[in-house]
């Protein structure tokens, strides 16, 4: 009995699909996720029930609505802070907790500090990205940089060279890289 209930379930939704999708949007924007969400909740009592649903619209945009009702309930207990939240926190943070982190860096890190803010002043976001993924974050070869950014791997190699002939020209970067390096190898 339940499958031949939940096929004329079926057979009907597919009928009244565009005539439920107006009626519940006539009360607000139509929620696809709610909407399909009200289909399985429906299906099941269909499922479920003994003696049927005898009518199925009504049902279902009852069903539509009390969906409707508790996600908003749910947002209005929720908080969805905006970008401009997380950016003031972000500074916040950072100075809060500079004079603290400069106290603990060392003499490399403070070098590898300058060397990734010296290349987002001087190149593009993207060469910055490309430059990080090689040689700080995850050691990627140009290869799999390449297949990843669409770039081929000669490109991305002269940005690279580029990049550390800039820094090797740089006064104050160069000298200091040379110095520690010297320091670390005594």
């Amino acid at each position: 009995m339940a499958t031949r209930d939940l096929k004329e379930f079926n057979e009907w939704f597919s009928r009244m699909y565009e005539r439920l999708k107006e009626k519940v949007s006539i009360h607000g924007r139509l929620d696809e996720d709610r909407f399909h969400d009200a289909y399985l909740a429906v299906r099941k009592q269909v499922m479920s029930s003994k003696d049927g649903i005898m009518d199925l619209e009504s049902y279902f945009i009852g069903c539509y609505r009390r969906m409707a009702q508790v996600t908003e309930r749910e947002d209005a207990r929720t908080t969805y802070p905006g970008d401009e939240y997380f950016i003031t926190l972000a500074e916040t943070d950072t100075a809060e907790e500079s004079t603290e982190r400069e106290e603990l860096m060392t003499g490399c890190d403070r070098l590898v500090r300058d060397i990734q803010r010296f290349l987002r002043r001087h190149f593009s976001y993207e060469d910055y990205r490309m430059f990080m993924l090689r040689f700080y974050e995850s050691g990627s070869s140009f290869r799999t940089i390449a297949r990843h950014t669409g770039e081929k791997v000669s490109v991305l190699t002269r940005k690279a060279q580029a990049m550390l002939e800039s820094l090797r020209n740089h006064p104050a970067l160069g000298t200091r890289g040379r110095r520690l390096a010297a320091r670390y190898a005594a």
